[in-house]
């Protein structure tokens, strides 16, 4: 039960963060609310560093650790642009099939896939595309978005980023959790740093500086939430309750922002999020 209720949190963590932080990027932009969260991050990173301790990782650990930060950098800056392109209740469902990724490697490096994966994955990919065609005439009411075919090949980029960050960073953790998570984490700020250019030395210290801080902390929450629950718990179930958090990200759209969508789209919605439930279970 522990387990369960740790993994939930995390989709909390999750679900939330990537709802907040596309919300932040409309009103500044997008380099300062990827760095200024991302700073904060670091900082809770190394918090939890020195009160997990242990010893540094090995030459090829920090390979899988630096890869794991590229992979989450280039996640996030896929999905933050799908959300200012289309529907958050669209991007996150598709921006959550990162799983396919690290099912793809267990198969490659031996693993078998069980019914209930082929399943998952076929009913992603085609909830995905259905949720990624454009809402008919009058068929959608809600928030005007600027380009939801565009909205949707983002999304799509953020999964494959994000599931190779899904892939590496267990694989570097397996020998040191706390310094896995840090470096991954330094990893992802130097990424955004060489991407955001000279914009980076535009960006300035607000009255709004702890709100942008905030999705970036719950990064770093729901990662190390997530692998205590795995501590707790068998993986099958952890890995089904810590895959749910796009149903808080669409949810809070759908409530906050007021977005509708067509009944594809919608139908598309919850065949993704159904897909990744299974490929996780």
């Amino acid at each position: 039960m522990l387990a369960v209720v740790l993994a939930l949190g995390s989709s909390a963590c999750y679900g939330v963060s990537n709802f907040i932080g596309p919300l932040l990027a409309r009103r500044h932009t997008l380099v300062a609310v990827l760095i200024i969260s991302q700073l904060a991050a670091l900082v809770a990173c190394a918090v939890y560093l020195a009160v997990a301790g242990g010893g540094a990782l090995p030459g090829s650990a920090l390979l899988l650790a630096i890869l794991a930060g590229a992979g989450n950098a280039g996640g996030l800056i896929a999905f933050y642009r799908a959300a200012q392109l289309g529907a958050l209740a669209v991007a996150a469902p598709i921006g959550a099939l990162g799983a396919i990724v690290p099912v793809t490697w267990g198969l490659a490096t031996g693993d078998s896939l069980r019914p209930t994966q082929a399943v998952g994955i076929l009913l992603a990919l085609a909830g995905s595309a259905l949720a990624a065609r454009r809402a008919e005439p009058g068929g959608a009411a809600g928030l005007a978005h600027p380009d939801p075919r565009a909205s949707a090949l983002w999304a799509g980029a953020s999964a494959l980023a994000f599931g190779v960050f899904l892939t590496a960073l267990p694989l570097a953790a397996e020998d040191g959790r706390a310094w896995a998570i840090f470096d991954a984490r330094v990893a992802l700020l130097v990424m955004l740093v060489l991407w955001g250019g000279r914009r980076v030395t535009e960006v300035r210290i607000t009255r709004d500086l702890p709100l942008l801080a905030v999705p970036g902390v719950l990064l770093v929450a729901g990662t190390v939430v997530y692998t205590h629950a795995y501590d707790q718990g068998q993986l099958s179930l952890v890995s089904v309750a810590g895959s749910l958090f796009p149903v808080f990200t669409v949810s809070l759209g759908v409530i906050v922002l007021g977005e509708r969508l067509s009944r594809l789209q919608a139908a598309g919605v919850v065949a993704a999020m159904a897909g990744v439930v299974l490929i996780a279970a």
